[in-house]
C-alpha cells in the first residue's frame, strides 16, 4: 500500500473493508460486547433512572478492555482483507486470543496516558490520543512488547497527527450524530421507551466498536505503507 496517507484514503478503505466483512465483524463485536450489555442491563431496572459515577467509570473501563480485544481480533481480518483474502470468524477470534493480553496491556496504558493528558488540558489529551492511536494494532501485528508498542505508534503517527485527528473527529461526529438522532426519534417519556433507547445506543456502540477497530487497523497499515512501503502481504506474513 504505497499511497499517501490521508483521511479520505483511510476512511474510504475502512468503509470498503467494513462493508465486505460486515456480518463477521458485527458478529465478533456483538459476541465480545455481551459482557457490557449484561453489565448495563443488570444495573438498569425499573427503579433506576440515573447512573452513578461508579457505574459510568465501570462501564468505560469494561468498554476499553472489550474494545482492545475487538481491535486485536478484527485487525487480523482487516490485514487478510487488504491482502485479498477473507478471514473466518474463528481465525479472527483465535488470533485475537493469542494477542489479547499484550493488546489489553497496551490499551490500559494508552487509556491512562490519554486520561492523564486530558486532566492537563484538552489539546494535550488529543495529541496523546492521536500519538498512541495505532498502539493496539502495532501490538497485534508486530508484537514488540507493551511499551515498545507505544513508542512504535508514536513513530508511525509522527508527522501525521493532523490526519489522525481528522479520522477520529469523523468517527466522533458519526457516533454523536446517530446517538442524537436516536434521542430525537425515541421519546424518553416512558420506561419502555427508555429501554428501547438504551438498546438502540448499545447497538450503535457495537457497530462503531467494530468499525472503529477497522479504522484503527487500516490507519496502521496505511501508515506502514506510507512510511515504510510495507505491503498487506508483508503484514499478513506475521500471522503464518
Amino acid at each position: 500500500m504505497n499511497e499517501n496517507f490521508g483521511v479520505g484514503a483511510v476512511m474510504g478503505t475502512s468503509f470498503r473493508v467494513f462493508a465486505r466483512n460486515l456480518i463477521p465483524f458485527l458478529l465478533i463485536a456483538s459476541v465480545l460486547n455481551v459482557p457490557i450489555i449484561v453489565w448495563t442491563m443488570s444495573v438498569f431496572d425499573d427503579h433506576f433512572m440515573g447512573v452513578s459515577s461508579s457505574f459510568t467509570w465501570g462501564t468505560r473501563l469494561l468498554a476499553m478492555v472489550l474494545n482492545a480485544f475487538i481491535t486485536a481480533t478484527i485487525t487480523y481480518g482487516v490485514v487478510k482483507e487488504l491482502q485479498g483474502q477473507r478471514a473466518s470468524i474463528g481465525a479472527c477470534i483465535a488470533n485475537g486470543f493469542k494477542r489479547m493480553l499484550p493488546a489489553l496491556g497496551v490499551a490500559l496504558i494508552t487509556g491512562l496516558a490519554v486520561a492523564g493528558a486530558f486532566l492537563l488540558l484538552i489539546v494535550p489529551g488529543i495529541i496523546v490520543y492521536c500519538m498512541l492511536y495505532v498502539s493496539v494494532p502495532v501490538s497485534v501485528v508486530e508484537q514488540p512488547g507493551i511499551l515498545a508498542s507505544l513508542r512504535r505508534s508514536r513513530e508511525l503517527t509522527a508527522g501525521h497527527k493532523g490526519q489522525v485527528f481528522g479520522i477520529l473527529l469523523l468517527i466522533f461526529i458519526m457516533t454523536f450524530g446517530i446517538t442524537m438522532l436516536l434521542g430525537n426519534v425515541i421519546t424518553l417519556d416512558t420506561m419502555a421507551h427508555i429501554r428501547t433507547y438504551l438498546y438502540a445506543v448499545l447497538g450503535v456502540q457495537i457497530v462503531f466498536s467494530a468499525f472503529g477497530a477497522v479504522v484503527a487497523a487500516v490507519t496502521y497499515t496505511s501508515l506502514r505503507g506510507d512510511k515504510e512501503g510495507t505491503s498487506a502481504n508483508d503484514l499478513a506474513s506475521v500471522f503464518e
